[in-house]
């Protein structure tokens, strides 16, 4: 093995050769360090002193386009406002207009349909956690392919667990930070126990989110109901299908304590996040809910979502 120290050609020759199969649905990045787009993703690097990268010092979104509309733009953008001031990012120090960028990193993608990711992070200087160091904060934006769930999701539901790992307190779970390894350990106990999503449970019993996924039941009075907010993310998908619930007459909506035992009784329990919609699920640890069958109003919602989607 070579530990030469490699020239500027070499490096380039290096990342030329890279395989990065993983990387193959991005289409396009920004890169606010770079100073401009790349349409090849073997150029989507981060200096290994940016913060984000050791110390998980950053904040993020994932944002659904539709015919090169983004969906609840402006909903995304207002919690990673939110996110920024609670972790005292200063983005008046970005030189970029973030909903311009995403426009023009949109456009270059060449994609009508797909998935924008978006992170700031505090930015390069030292290995220190001294936040103080950065100079600037960093823009990236990762534009990619969407790959949806299968159609036999919406079709059968999907498996529900309650998870061992201890949920992010109140402050944490607002937040969108880059600060992940609570949901990285719930998506492998999901994965490891063959279930589709596991929810995380408080000391009290409380029932609060999936990895990267909200959910919503509908109880045995009918009413659509999610769990408090201070203990979850507020989810854009979530918070539309709520108004979407209450516009078109579907379901009275109300938030409260949920816990297993109310799962257990719900009529319907559906998963909401940018990625799958509204998803419903038809088994929690191994007890049919509805029988087994997709309830009417997980249909209901997941079809106006999907023209909200389009409307736009």
């Amino acid at each position: 093995m070579s530990r030469a120290v490699l020239s500027k050609s070499e490096i380039i020759s290096q990342i030329e050769q890279q395989s990065v199969a993983s990387r193959a649905d991005v289409k396009a990045c920004y890169i606010s360090w770079m100073k401009g787009i790349v349409t090849d993703p073997k150029w989507m690097l981060i200096p290994l002193d940016d913060h984000m990268v050791h110390r998980g010092d950053g904040i993020f979104e994932a944002i659904k386009f539709i015919n090169k509309k983004p969906y609840l733009l402006e909903q995304h953008l207002e919690r990673l406002r939110f996110s920024a001031k609670s972790l005292s990012f200063d983005l008046t120090k970005l030189d970029e207009d973030i909903a311009e960028i995403v426009k023009v990193t949109l456009e270059a993608s060449g994609l009508e349909n797909g998935l924008i990711r978006m992170f700031i992070s505090r930015g390069s200087g030292s290995f220190s956690p001294n936040p103080y160091d950065p100079l600037k904060p960093e823009l990236m934006i990762a534009v990619l392919k969407l790959q949806p769930p299968s159609p036999l999701f919406y079709e059968n539901g999907v498996k529900l667990g309650i998870s061992k790992v201890f949920p992010k307190e109140s402050f944490w779970a607002q937040i969108k930070s880059c600060n992940y390894l609570p949901n990285v350990l719930m998506k492998k106990e999901a994965i490891d126990r063959k279930l589709d999503f596991v929810i995380g449970q408080t000391e009290m019993g409380e029932l609060t989110e999936s990895s990267t996924e909200n959910f919503m039941i509908v109880d045995q009075k009918g009413l659509l109901v999610r769990p408090l907010k201070d203990r979850i993310l507020r989810g854009c998908t979530m918070v539309r299908a709520f108004e979407l619930a209450q516009k078109h007459h579907i379901a009275e909506t109300f938030e409260r304590a949920l816990t297993l035992k109310d799962l257990l009784s719900a009529k319907e329990i559906m998963m909401a996040g940018t990625t799958l919609d509204i998803l419903p699920v038809t088994e929690v640890e191994g007890q049919k809910i509805n029988q087994g069958l997709v309830g009417p109003i997980a249909k209901k919602l997941n079809e106006l979502i999907l023209k909200d989607q389009t409307s736009n």
